[in-house]
């Protein structure tokens, strides 16, 4: 297990832990994502149809449309969306989705931000445990 200083930028109401999908990519939800089945669509991409679905999407930041808020959105409406999202530098416009989405559907996307050293150390980690209150996350390389 490593512990991660990270900010939580929307917190979990509870400790989770998560499978985690990571990448160095920068993603678009609009056009980048399949919100139907929660597959990543775009297939320059290094995740490439892999799911997000109920797991801790990391990414470094988002890239494109001022609609990926909405498919966040619509995505934690299908149960679609990642349980998490942890980013070098999260976009205002992907965390519209989360804020909007626990205000109109009471559901919570936690959203962390870390430095890009401390993002780097994600890279071959398979799963992480997040807190609702705390300035870390743990990470591990395999499964208990």
């Amino acid at each position: 297990m490593v512990e991660i200083a990270c900010e939580y930028v929307i917190a979990p109401r509870k400790t989770l832990r998560l499978e985690l999908l990571f990448s160095n990519d920068p993603i678009s939800f609009f056009g980048g994502v399949n919100a139907a089945d929660g597959k990543v669509a775009d297939y320059r991409h290094g995740s490439y149809q892999q799911s997000m679905s109920d797991k801790a999407f990391a990414f470094p930041f988002g890239k494109g449309s001022s609609g990926a808020g909405l498919v966040l959105m619509e995505m934690m409406r299908l149960k679609t969306a990642p349980a998490a999202i942890i980013n070098i530098r999260t976009d205002p416009v992907i965390l519209t989705g989360p804020l909007i989405s626990r205000h109109y559907y009471e559901q919570i996307l936690p959203v962390i931000n870390m430095n890009e050293q401390n993002y780097a150390r994600l890279a071959n980690m398979k799963e992480i445990e997040l807190f609702a209150t705390g300035t870390v996350l743990n990470a591990f390389t395999n499964n208990p």
